[in-house]
């Protein structure tokens, strides 16, 4: 049974009539050439770049189930068993299914590789994806990773299918335009045509915790309940974000941008998580953009650690990891976070108006030094360590 969705709606048709006023001269108009109206005629950049992406979109759904009752505890299993160890069985627990709508692009057609949101498929028990072709295969979530809102899903076809190359997120012009393709209200493979409104954007996270996502790109393009997961593009056809957030109001939509959905996908791909690595590091902003000293200024090292043993000092600024940017320290955090252990990464860092370059390789945070860390840290921060 498909799983698609209609909007419930209410049509309202309005009739205008036009008429010159009487007496008035009737405009001469060109005559009609059927060549222009043809569909190569009207085959804009923007219409190709949607016939090429469309395939490559999925429709996700993910069903979760979750548990009601009298125990006030039964949205967690742990708690209700202690409930009814103590206080015995008030009654039967009930189950209710759900289904999470998203949206997905494939960015490995051989492998079946699928990028969306990790809030799309947060608790669920079964994950299926509705390919343009009208298939419905069944999907495995392969890595998800809810600081960064990105997942990455496998599904298995009988032979490859359509995919969507990553873009350069970099290089994205204030005001050119983009389309955001998805599952709208189980609408599939809906197209919406916007621009760029801004970059670096900074959105809060659901749950209280204090935590957004940061260096979204911002579009006018329709984002909509479904869209989550989806491809943002640009005019050549290339993923330059993954849709993910809207705040209620016209034209508030907000994406992450293809470059870190490449760096979290891979570290995903790779088993890794990426939040027990450190290299010794103990970093700031440097404060002063307009000067022109972007990158993040080294104001401690561990002695003994990775940066330390590579030659960084005291002073020294950073502006590159990885080949990555690192104006912020969640910069620097993004390209720590896709690292693995024992990487040979390259730094460049300006030391005496010289340009320099160190090779460092991540070591692993133990659990004494993260519990450390986390003393030092207000109680808010306190759940990102899990020690």
């Amino acid at each position: 049974m498909s799983r698609r969705r209609l909007l419930p709606a209410a049509l309202i048709l309005t009739g205008l009539l036009l008429a010159s006023p009487i007496g008035a001269e009737t405009p001469a108009h060109e005559p009609f050439d059927p060549g222009r109206a043809g569909p190569e005629g009207r085959r804009t950049p923007i219409v190709a770049a949607i016939e090429r992406a469309r395939p490559a979109v999925v429709s996700v759904y993910a069903q979760v189930i979750s548990r009601s009752g009298p125990s006030p505890f039964s949205r967690d299993p742990f708690a209700e068993e202690f409930f009814r160890r103590f206080f015995g069985d008030l009654g039967p627990t009930r189950t209710r299914r759900t289904t999470n709508l998203g949206s997905g692009v494939i960015i490995d057609g051989e492998r079946g590789l699928v990028v969306t949101n990790q809030h799309v498929l947060n608790g669920a028990s079964q994950v299926v994806v509705g390919l343009a072709d009208g298939r419905e295969l069944p999907a495995r979530i392969l890595g998800a990773d809810p600081h960064y809102d990105l997942a990455v899903l496998e599904i298995e076809a009988d032979r490859p299918l359509p995919q969507l190359p990553l873009g350069d997120s970099a290089d994205l012009i204030i005001g050119e335009t983009v389309i955001a393709i998805g599952n709208p209200f189980g609408l599939s493979h809906t197209a919406t045509v916007g621009i760029v409104s801004a970059t670096g954007r900074e959105v809060p996270l659901g749950g209280g915790q204090g935590e957004s996502l940061k260096d979204l790109i911002q579009t006018d393009a329709a984002i909509n309940p479904g869209n989550s997961g989806g491809p943002l593009i640009n005019a050549r056809g290339e993923v330059v974000g993954i849709n993910t957030a809207i705040i209620r109001g016209d034209g508030l939509g907000f994406a992450i941008p293809s470059n870190q959905a490449r760096r979290i996908a891979a570290r995903l791909l790779r088993g890794e998580t990426g939040r027990d690595l450190d290299l010794g590091l103990d970093l700031a902003e440097s404060g002063r953009p307009r000067r022109g000293e972007t990158g993040c200024l080294i104001i401690g090292l561990t002695p003994g650690g990775p940066a330390e043993a590579a030659g960084l000092r005291k002073g020294d600024l950073v502006l590159k990891l990885d080949g990555a940017a690192v104006d912020t320290l969640d910069d620097y955090r993004l390209v720590l976070s896709s690292l693995t252990l024992g990487q040979a990464a390259a730094a460049e860092a300006r030391r005496d108006g010289r340009t320099l370059t160190f090779t460092l390789r991540p070591r692993r945070i133990t659990a004494a030094e993260a519990l450390a860390l986390a003393r030092t840290l207000p109680l808010s921060y306190a759940h990102i360590f899990p020690y």
